[in-house]
């Protein structure tokens, strides 16, 4: 336990805007990427499994190492954690910009997920030590989500203005004055705290974790290589599956796991990490092919298509403060989470019948907004204060591991899907997609399968991740 009371005051909505502000940077850079893949194809010489991986390295490295931060901020203090991971995150954004080459650009944004790391976890649990319990904590916790959800999807907007003016390291050099900006504000306004009872600190789960998350990913991806053998997709596939099944037994056994796997017990933390991860999956997937789509097939600069997609994280960033509030008053979540899925279902099949596309995107981008401030209020707020360190782990896992397996789940399928349509003897590769009508109907049509599956994704979630029953309204805080 930290022996502290939580910020009180106006004091606390500052120390908000300022954690919010270092969330910000490690969030965006999810996805905003992918705008810039037909760039980094030509510029760097890229095929499109090194594009897939320089994309997706970034949250499957992180799905193992916030196991490893997460601890280190109950050490060192989730300040020095931030700041810490704020300096790394800023080196490795000038090593992305300054890279030649795209596995000198896959092992720079590898580096970037070891700042990263340290950041997500590190402001859930500053958010924590400043609001405690009650309502202000949902509001708080909508915001963080509002940012988590309007940043993935604000990230290729972002990146598709940049590349209109400037060259593709332009993208992760905005991340420097943002950082810039931060530091002293965290070095005044934050306090750091230490945990009084510190856990035990080992290598061994995260190992398990990244080389698990990375196996299976590899196998999702290599589906789509040239000449892949049997035994090249077996191989990944089982290190990666008998890795993840160690890991779990590892932490069932461990007396302190790092990722306490107890707390799915408790169903309200069940459902959040269901609705945290398939939407995430569902949404930072489809987006990429989005992108390429509009790019690929109908023409557009990636000025254009990144306007284009501003409904998605315009709409996102309402649903969190909105819902947050709302939730901080009804505390219904088996209301929300429903409204949510729906609301993005019905702008997945407005998408893929072509119909109102605008609309559909605002809809995709309120609804995962709506779901993911849900799902995070329900993972912080169901577990107990003495494992919010835990529940801040769980939640930065399920979210990294849902960005990187959709990545990864949706390239796979939609590459697939462009082969199988293409007329004989035409080139497979997604980059020549709109080089002849032929390529740019089967790269269309691909696309809109893809959608479609992630309506029928969004969907399943429906069913899977509703809370069995309501929670109740957190209790009223003391003014002060």
């Amino acid at each position: 336990m930290i022996d502290t009371l939580p910020v009180v005051g106006a004091r606390r909505w500052l120390v908000l805007a300022v954690v919010l502000l270092c969330f910000l940077p490690a969030a965006m850079d999810v996805t905003i990427l992918t705008i810039t893949v037909p760039t980094l194809a030509h510029d760097l010489h890229a095929s499109p499994p090194e594009l897939l991986w320089t994309v997706d390295v970034y949250s499957l490295l992180m799905v193992g190492l916030v196991l490893v931060s997460g601890p280190l901020g109950d050490r060192i203090g989730h300040k020095r954690l931030l700041l810490v991971g704020l300096a790394v995150f800023s080196a490795a954004s000038a090593l992305c910009a300054a890279a030649t080459g795209p596995l000198t650009l896959i092992g720079a944004r590898a580096l970037l997920a070891v700042g990263a790391s340290m950041i997500i976890p590190a402001t859930l649990a500053l958010i924590r030590q400043t609001f405690g319990d009650g309502r202000d904590h949902a509001v708080a916790i909508g915001a963080w989500s509002a940012v988590a959800a309007g940043a993935s999807a604000l990230g290729p907007v972002v990146g598709g203005l940049l590349l209109q003016h400037f060259w593709w390291g332009s993208i992760f050099l905005v991340n420097l004055p943002i950082v810039a900006l931060a530091v002293p504000a965290v070095m005044l306004l934050l306090r750091n705290e230490v945990e009084s009872e510190r856990q035990p600190w080992e290598a061994t789960s995260p190992l398990l974790s990244i080389v698990g998350f990375l196996g299976c990913a590899y196998t999702i991806i290599a589906v789509t290589h040239d000449g892949v053998g049997a035994l090249e997709l077996a191989l990944p596939a089982v290190l990666g599956l008998g890795a993840l099944v160690l890991f779990v037994r590892r932490q069932q056994r461990a007396p302190h796991p790092m990722l306490d796997l107890s707390l799915f017990r408790l169903p309200g933390l069940r459902a959040g990490v269901v609705a945290s991860v398939l939407p995430v999956l569902v949404m930072v997937g489809f987006e990429l092919q989005l992108v390429q789509y509009l790019q690929f097939v109908n023409g557009l600069s990636a000025e254009d298509a990144a306007l284009y997609l501003i409904p998605m994280p315009a709409a996102a960033m309402v649903a969190g403060p909105v819902g947050g509030m709302v939730l901080s008053r009804v505390g219904r979540p088996r209301v929300d989470v429903p409204a949510g899925l729906l609301l993005a279902v019905a702008g997945y099949v407005l998408v893929a019948s072509g119909t109102l596309v605008p609309l559909g995107l605002a809809l995709i981008g309120f609804g995962h907004g709506l779901v993911q401030m849900v799902a995070s209020n329900l993972i912080m707020s169901t577990a107990p204060s003495s494992q919010a360190g835990a529940a801040a782990g769980i939640e930065s896992v399920a979210y990294e591991a849902g960005a990187g397996l959709g990545i990864a789940i949706f390239g796979t399928v939609t590459a697939v899907a462009y082969r199988a349509l293409l007329p004989p003897g035409t080139s497979t590769s997604p980059l020549d997609a709109g080089t002849t009508p032929q390529t740019a109907r089967a790269f269309a049509d691909a696309f809109h399968t893809a959608t479609w599956l992630a309506a029928a994704l969004t969907l399943a979630t429906l069913f899977l991740a509703t809370p069995k029953s309501a929670a109740a309204p957190p209790p009223p805080e003391h003014p002060g």
